[in-house]
């Protein structure tokens, strides 16, 4: 590639990875501060937690609708108005006046908004890099994603002592709308992308053009990949991704007695675990050659990591924040095999892009389940069932890949 080019393509790829990194600090702004929204209301958990479940289900319902859109509006439009939306909702939050049921239904519309940002970056990161320039959008907008939460776990705190949990929306409501300007100024001048046939009467660019080998009923497909264990499997991965992302800092105040403020700093060590964690998974992944057998392990990591904190969890408030972040850092590595490795498989059956919308999907059911079950169950029964809970999830994921495992071989190969 000319260096002129090189240089275009390290733009956008910085350029894609602040869009994404913007759209994280606007998505996770309320569960940074979740707790001391809960207290500030005086509120149960499991109602504050609605707000965050309606966010995830409109995120997944809104990740199949807006993957399709993309194929039909401009993809730098539809993350405008992505940016936009998101933007709005969270300068709107404060002035909801505590009503659950308002915040419900903004953060619903917030999680819609939020669908708008993956689709239509993936065609265009496709549509104008190929090859190494590819990959290292994804890399670095993948970091980006766990940079925005640590940004973001970091600020809300700061911005609770300060001035109390409405700060922190209006710091991310306008760094949104300053996203605004950034993004259309930033892609008004890219250029068509040269395109190319891949045999079918399909247009692509950039990125390499994987063709159809095979045609198959889609139930035959079903079946012979094991994708509804599979659909299961990264549902149980969202619960346990999500729902400790956002109830780590309530778990941390309940039990220790610390400050909302000091809690939600715990929430920093997340994303940092989750980068090691996915460059582990993919380094295991390049020795096994199979996703499912590489998603067991790391749910057998999880489920050990569960066990140990139901006598550990009261004990030691650094136990317990390692402990988490070892769980939740087996989930990225999970949701990095069967998310975005397995889609891949499909290709040769012309279905990778439903898969990969489909997969994403899932997760969210997880964490829309989560988020709000977690939270009742440590209402009713306590944070010890809780954990309980954990340790089901983790081991059902496990056992269910392990099953799985050989069925998964065969369909690859």
């Amino acid at each position: 590639m000319p260096a002129r080019r090189s240089k275009q393509a390290s733009t956008f790829i910085a350029l894609c990875a602040i869009v994404y990194f913007v759209s994280y600090i606007t998505r996770n702004s309320y569960s940074s501060a979740i707790a001391e929204i809960t207290e500030a209301l005086g509120t149960t958990k499991d109602m504050t937690g609605l707000v965050g479940t309606a966010a995830f289900l409109t995120y997944g319902f809104g990740q199949i609708i807006c993957g399709v859109l993309g194929d039909y509006i401009l993809p730098r439009y539809m993350i405008l108005m992505g940016v936009g939306a998101t933007s709005v909702c969270n300068l709107l939050m404060p002035f909801m006046g505590g009503n659950i049921t308002a915040m419900i239904v903004l953060w619903g519309i917030n999680g819609f908004a939020q669908a708008m940002f993956w689709p239509p970056l993936v065609r265009l990161m496709a549509e104008h890099l190929s090859g190494r320039d590819y990959n290292d959008a994804v890399v670095a907008v993948t970091t980006a994603s766990s940079v925005g939460n640590i940004f973001v776990y970091i600020l809300s705190p700061i911005c609770i002592a300060v001035s109390g949990w409405n700060l922190i929306f209006y710091i991310t409501g306008i760094s949104g709308f300053a996203m605004v300007a950034f993004w259309f100024l930033g892609t008004r001048s890219l250029p068509a992308p040269e395109e190319t046939d891949d045999g079918h009467g399909h247009k692509s660019s950039g990125a390499a053009v994987q063709g159809v080998t095979k045609k198959v009923p889609l139930k035959q497909m079903l079946t012979a990949s094991g994708l509804i264990v599979i659909l299961v499997c990264i549902i149980l991965q969202g619960m346990l991704r999500d729902g400790l992302t956002t109830w780590m800092p309530s778990l941390i105040s309940d039990t220790f007695d610390l400050s909302s403020e000091v809690s939600i700093l715990t929430g920093v060590i997340l994303p940092l675990f989750a980068i090691v964690s996915i460059k582990a998974s993919a380094m295991v992944q390049d020795r096994l050659k199979n996703e499912v057998l590489c998603a067991a392990i790391f749910f057998g990591i999880g489920f050990v990591c569960s066990v140990l904190m139901l006598p550990l969890f009261s004990k030691s408030v650094v136990l317990s924040v390692i402990l988490m972040a070892l769980i939740t850092a087996c989930m990225h590595g999970v949701n990095l095999m069967l998310i975005t490795r397995a889609p891949i498989h499909f290709a040769r059956y012309g279905k990778i892009s439903t898969m990969s919308g489909l997969l994403n999907a899932f997760t969210y059911i997880g964490s829309a389940a989560s988020t709000y079950g977690f939270a009742l169950l440590s209402d009713r029964f306590g944070w010890y069932f809780t954990i309980g809970s954990w340790v089901v999830t983790a081991g059902a994921g496990m056992m269910l890949c392990l099953l799985l495992t050989g069925k998964w071989k065969k369909f690859t190969e």
